[in-house]
């Protein structure tokens, strides 16, 4: 049974709330319970509403994804279990991509992009691109509560470019995923308690919905925050077969992963994990798992 999200007396944590024009960096933000509620209706109606149009007769693939507040998932069968990427161990090292991991991925990106129209490319470029663009994009979703159709129509068509092109890499893919993307906490959270903190507001059960496109990586030491919240910005390590793949084939500071909007996942549990850098260093962070549990 899924378990819905710890609800303090005072506040709700909603990490996809805040709007950042950093990729790879979510800004957590404090809102209150009945507002925490009263989104979570609205994405519930949203969703139902997709239902509706995925049953309506004498409609083509094209009129529905047009039709939808959300974008349906692209993605097909993995060929061998070995090519699903699950979720490390708490104890377990996490290892930068190996090249053959990340030719795989770039193969199958390069033979994507040379597919897509004009139009989808330079929409999901300008996406990832552009910080304002990232900013504005995305905080309109927000605001929207993850449903396109409210959007205005020019914010409406870039949106739709970028789920079209996000989902033509579904449709090619044939692995797994595990992506890591930064978690700014708000500066009332006290730095020095980041581990308690994520502890109680994460637990294991929770679900958190992500209204924007997330941009992250697959490598945890490619995320490394330089600014001084570093000591309060936890990760999430999404375990997902979702999204397109952005990095290189010959770079193992250079695995960028766009996920797309409209992601319900779950909370395995938090805990501090090390990581190895290429040159054989390691650090530590205070990552999140999450498994997704999109509806399909």
């Amino acid at each position: 049974m899924v378990r819905s999200r710890r609800v303090d007396p005072d506040y709700v944590v909603d990490p996809d709330r805040g709007s950042s024009a950093v990729p790879g960096t979510k800004e957590a933000k404090l809102v209150d319970p009945p507002t925490f509620r009263d989104r979570g209706a609205e994405r519930e109606g949203a969703r139902g509403l997709d239902r509706d149009v995925e049953s309506m007769p004498g409609l083509s693939r094209q009129q529905r994804d047009r039709e939808r507040a959300m974008p349906r998932a692209a993605t097909g069968e993995i060929a061998h279990p070995r090519m699903e990427r699950t979720l490390p161990a708490p104890g377990q090292v996490r290892q930068p991509l190996s090249s053959r991991q990340r030719k795989a991925r770039s193969v199958a990106k390069r033979a994507v992009q040379d597919r897509l129209p004009a139009t989808q490319y330079t929409a999901m470029t300008r996406l990832v691109s552009q910080p304002l663009r990232w900013q504005q994009l995305n905080d309109a979703l927000s605001d929207a509560t993850g449903d396109a159709q409210v959007l205005d129509d020019a914010a409406r068509t870039g949106v739709a470019r970028v789920d079209r092109a996000v989902q033509a890499y579904e449709r090619a893919n044939n692995r797994g995923h595990v992506i890591y993307s930064n978690l700014k906490m708000p500066a009332a959270i006290n730095r020095s308690n980041l581990e308690g903190f994520l502890r109680r507001n994460f637990t294991a059960g929770t679900v958190v919905d992500f209204d924007r496109y997330t941009a992250g990586a697959h490598t945890l030491h490619e995320i490394e925050p330089a600014d001084p919240a570093a000591q309060r910005t936890a990760v999430f390590e999404i375990q997902t077969r979702r999204g397109m793949y952005l990095g290189r084939s010959d770079s193992v500071d250079d695995t960028a992963h766009l996920l797309p909007r409209g992601l319900r996942l779950r909370v395995t549990g938090t805990h501090q994990a090390t990581y190895q850098r290429p040159d054989g260093s390691t650090g530590k962070r205070q990552v999140i798992q999450l498994t997704d549990i999109t509806p399909t």
